[in-house]
């Protein structure tokens, strides 16, 4: 079997990837603040792309007004006022889809619009929530750097292990590129990473940062191959062509989403979560 090719322009996507993850880190150790204006802008720009396409292909008309104001509203509530202020933002987010979408159902049928916009919603403005949540303790920052950097390395690993030794695929029907040797690369190079710098940036051991590695190794391979499947139903390569040798910006929130998750959970164990 041949080895798996990505059909990327490596050069170029590890050049804007560097340039981003740099850009990303120095707004959360110089002000948190600026982070949380960088995160909202990606967030609704996936969130753009989103809608845009499943307008586009599948005649699903998604308010963007709608799921901007909502992950907006729950990003901010949960930066301000903690799980609290996400749960509450959330549910009048959920509220106000209902009646967007029954309104809408004369032309759409109403699950159809109700379901695709509750998921473009809970994905985008959870994974956005999380990563404010983890930022409002008092090593926050900290939490999120790792969480990005880990997320970062994993793909990295997986996406160069795959071009070098990938031959047994991984997911052949939903994402053709995707193999067992870029999984593998995917957790050496995350828990190394978590399992060495991990502990220099927050009060955990070495083998809590090895297992951090491969659970967000493990988490960020299913997002990414989730969001194959999204788009092997929209028929589409990438949700755009917004970021050179990535495609667009949700596509490049693949595995961040799962992995907020994943991290908000394994550090509030291992730390808490105040």
């Amino acid at each position: 079997m041949s080895k798996i090719k990505t059909g990327r322009n490596l050069p170029l996507a590890t050049l804007i990837g560097l340039i981003l993850i740099t850009l990303v880190i120095a707004s959360l150790f110089i002000y948190k603040y600026v982070f949380i204006i960088l995160a909202l802008i990606a967030l609704l720009l996936g969130a753009r792309e989103f809608t845009n396409q499943w307008s586009k292909t599948k005649n699903v008309p998604i308010s963007f007004l709608l799921v901007s104001l909502s992950i907006i509203a729950m990003t901010i509530s949960a930066a301000l006022s903690g799980i609290n202020g996400l749960l509450i933002s959330y549910l009048i987010a959920i509220l106000l889809n209902a009646f967007y979408s029954l309104f809408k159902s004369k032309k759409v049928d109403f699950s159809k619009i109700f379901w695709v916009t509750t998921f473009v919603i809970s994905y985008l403005g959870i994974f956005g929530s999380l990563a404010m949540l983890m930022l409002r303790v008092e090593d926050g920052a900290s939490r999120v750097f790792l969480f990005i950097a880990i997320t970062a390395l994993s793909d990295t690993g997986g996406y160069l292990t795959g071009i070098v030794l990938g031959k047994h695929r991984l997911a052949p029907n939903i994402s053709p590129n995707k193999s067992y040797e870029g999984l593998i690369g995917s957790i050496i190079f995350a828990s190394l990473f978590a399992g060495i710098i991990g502990p220099r940036f927050l009060d955990i051991t070495s083998v809590q940062g090895v297992i951090i590695g491969i659970v967000l190794a493990f988490s960020g391979t299913l997002g990414d191959l989730f969001e194959s499947g999204i788009k092997r139903k929209l028929g589409i390569k990438d949700f755009s062509t917004l970021i050179p040798g990535h495609g667009g910006m949700f596509d490049r929130l693949d595995s961040l989403a799962p992995n907020a998750l994943m991290s908000f959970l394994l550090f509030g164990y291992f730390l808490g979560f105040n």
